[in-house]
C-alpha cells in the first residue's frame, strides 16, 4: 500500500466520528494528500486541513454513532463545496464562513481545499443565539461585511494560536462565541422570520386543499404528503394543535354535512346518503360524531332548520309594517 493510499484510509479513520468521507472515484485514493493542524484554545478546537477533493456526509447513523453535539465553524480559504444541509442547498466559496451543526444531517462535495475550522461545543454558542437550530448550513459570503470580519479573525487565531498559554487560549473563548454569535444571529433570526411564514403560509395552502377535496375519499396523510412534499412527521405536528389531522379532516367534514342537512334544497334526500357524500360510510357512527359535534341529531337539526325557516316566514308575512323591519332576522337565516 502506498503512502498515499495509507493517508486515506488513515484519515477515513480518524475523521469517522465527524463525518462519513469518501473520494470522487477510486483512482484519486493513489494521490490522496493531506495536511492537518489542530489545538486547544480553552474548550474550543482550532484546526486546519489541506486536501484533495472529498465527498462528506454525516447520516442519522452517524450523528447517532458519534455522540458529538457540536458546532463547526469553517472558513475555506481555498475550493470550496456543495450539497445539502438537513436537506437545504449549500454552496461554499473561497473567502466564505459557514456553520455546521453536528446534530443534523449533511451531504457534501468538496474540491480541492483548505479550511481552517472551529469546532465550539453546543453550549458554549447556542445561549447567544435566539434561533441557535437555524445555524446549520448558513453561509456568510466573505465579500460581506460580517463576512470579512469573522474570517479576518479567524485567520488571525489560527496565525498566532500556536503561541497562546492555556490560559490566554480560555482567555478569549467567550470573545470567540460572542463574535461568531454577532455575525451570525442576525441572518439566523431572519431564516426563522422567513420560516416561520413559510410555515404558515403552507399550513393555509393545506387546510385551503383538504375543504376543496373534503368529498373524496383519497383525501389521506399520504396524498397530503405526496401533494406539498411535507413528512408525515411535519404534517401530524402542524395539525396537533387543531385536534389533529384525521379529527380535523373529520370536523370540517362535518360541518359540511350540518350545512347541507340543514339546508331547504337537500330537504328531499336522506342524511344517509349526505353523510356518505362527505366520507362517511357508517350512518351510526356517523350520528354519533354528529351528535359530540353539536350537540343534537342530525334529525334533530334539521328539524330545528325546519322549524326556524318556518317561524321566520311567519313573522314576515304577519308583520303589518315594512318587510325592512324583519329584513335582519331574515338574512341571519338566510344560511339555513
Amino acid at each position: 500500500m502506498s503512502s498515499s493510499e495509507e493517508a486515506y484510509w488513515a484519515w477515513r479513520d480518524i475523521v469517522s466520528v465527524l463525518f462519513d468521507v469518501a473520494v470522487p472515484d477510486t483512482d484519486a485514493v493513489s494521490a490522496f494528500r493531506i495536511k492537518v493542524d489542530s489545538y486547544h484554545l480553552g474548550p474550543l478546537l482550532v484546526g486546519s486541513v489541506a486536501s484533495n477533493a472529498q465527498l462528506f456526509r454525516r447520516s442519522p447513523a452517524t450523528i447517532a454513532r458519534s455522540g458529538v453535539d457540536h458546532y463547526f465553524v469553517q472558513l475555506y480559504t481555498q475550493g470550496g463545496y456543495a450539497g445539502e444541509a438537513e436537506g437545504h442547498p449549500i454552496r461554499l466559496e473561497p473567502g466564505d464562513v459557514s456553520v455546521l451543526d453536528l446534530s443534523q444531517t449533511l451531504q457534501t462535495q468538496a474540491e480541492d481545499f483548505s479550511n481552517i475550522t472551529f469546532v465550539v461545543p453546543r453550549p458554549v454558542l447556542a445561549p447567544l443565539l435566539k434561533n441557535s437550530d437555524g445555524l446549520h448550513g448558513m453561509v456568510l459570503s466573505g465579500r460581506s461585511g460580517l463576512g470579512y470580519l469573522l474570517a479576518n479573525y479567524m485567520r488571525t487565531v489560527y496565525a498566532t494560536v500556536g503561541s497562546l498559554t492555556p490560559e490566554e487560549g480560555a482567555g478569549i473563548t467567550q470573545a470567540t462565541a460572542s463574535l461568531i454569535a454577532g455575525c451570525f444571529g442576525p441572518a439566523t433570526e431572519a431564516r426563522e422570520v422567513a420560516a416561520v411564514g413559510q410555515k404558515k403560509a403552507l399550513f393555509l395552502a393545506i387546510k385551503r386543499y383538504i375543504d376543496e377535496n373534503l368529498a373524496s375519499p383519497e383525501l389521506t396523510a399520504d396524498l397530503l404528503v405526496r401533494e406539498f412534499r411535507v413528512s408525515r412527521a411535519t404534517l401530524f405536528r402542524m395539525f396537533e394543535p387543531l385536534g389533529g389531522l384525521a379529527g380535523y379532516i373529520r370536523d370540517r367534514r362535518l360541518f359540511r354535512c350540518f350545512a347541507e342537512i340543514t339546508s331547504p334544497a337537500n330537504a328531499h334526500r336522506s342524511i344517509g346518503d349526505l353523510a356518505y357524500n362527505w366520507g362517511f360510510g357508517n350512518e351510526a357512527a356517523f350520528s354519533r360524531a354528529f351528535r359530540r359535534a353539536f350537540d343534537m341529531s342530525p334529525r334533530e337539526a334539521r328539524s330545528a332548520a325546519t322549524d326556524a325557516r318556518r317561524a321566520v316566514h311567519q313573522r314576515l308575512f304577519a308583520s303589518r309594517g315594512p318587510a325592512m323591519r324583519v329584513l335582519p332576522e331574515w338574512i341571519r337565516h338566510l344560511q339555513a
